[in-house]
């Protein structure tokens, strides 16, 4: 019981509890951990003992559910306290991408709704590759307000050619 209150006090958790889940994403996962932080922060999903800064502590490592304090949403794969793998990022205006994150960037394969009324409209999608958290590789960008669509090669966010 020692090592597990150092090991809240540094991650700073304001309680911790091993319980099923009530997440349907995490339905049927061993070892469901639930998390709470300051500020509304919280944790739902699996743990594994890590190493950060020379010091021993939990990381979030498998499945689980984050909730930040601005109300954004990530569930998915975490290693090492990152989304990475498969997930589903969520703000509370209505954006929502679907896809791969490495190292808590989208990368590899997404699709991104939008929900900004400036640039890309309420409901605007796009569909393709990312790279460092940018729209890059192929990929099919189309807007929700005059039905414009983009297919072809993205670099850095940019539209560089295509069909």
């Amino acid at each position: 019981m020692k090592k597990l209150l150092l090991i809240l006090v540094f991650l700073n958790f304001t309680s911790l509890t091993f319980a099923d889940s009530s997440e349907p994403f995490l339905k049927g996962v061993k070892d469901i951990v639930k998390l709470e932080f300051s500020y509304g922060r919280s944790y739902e999903g699996q743990v594994e003992e890590c190493l950060i800064s020379g010091k021993k502590t939990m990381c979030f490592k498998g499945l689980g559910f984050y909730t930040f304090q601005t109300g954004h949403r990530y569930k998915g794969e975490f290693n090492d306290n990152k989304p990475n793998g498969q997930g589903v990022f969520s703000s509370p205006d209505g954006q929502r991408y679907e896809g791969q994150f490495k190292d808590n960037n989208r990368e590899g394969y997404g699709v991104m709704t939008y929900s900004d009324r400036g640039m890309y409209q309420e409901g605007s999608h796009y569909e393709g590759e990312w790279k460092n958290d940018k729209r890059d590789g192929q990929g099919i960008m189309t807007y929700l307000d005059d039905g414009r669509r983009l297919e072809g090669e993205f670099k850095d966010n940019v539209f560089i050619g295509g069909k």
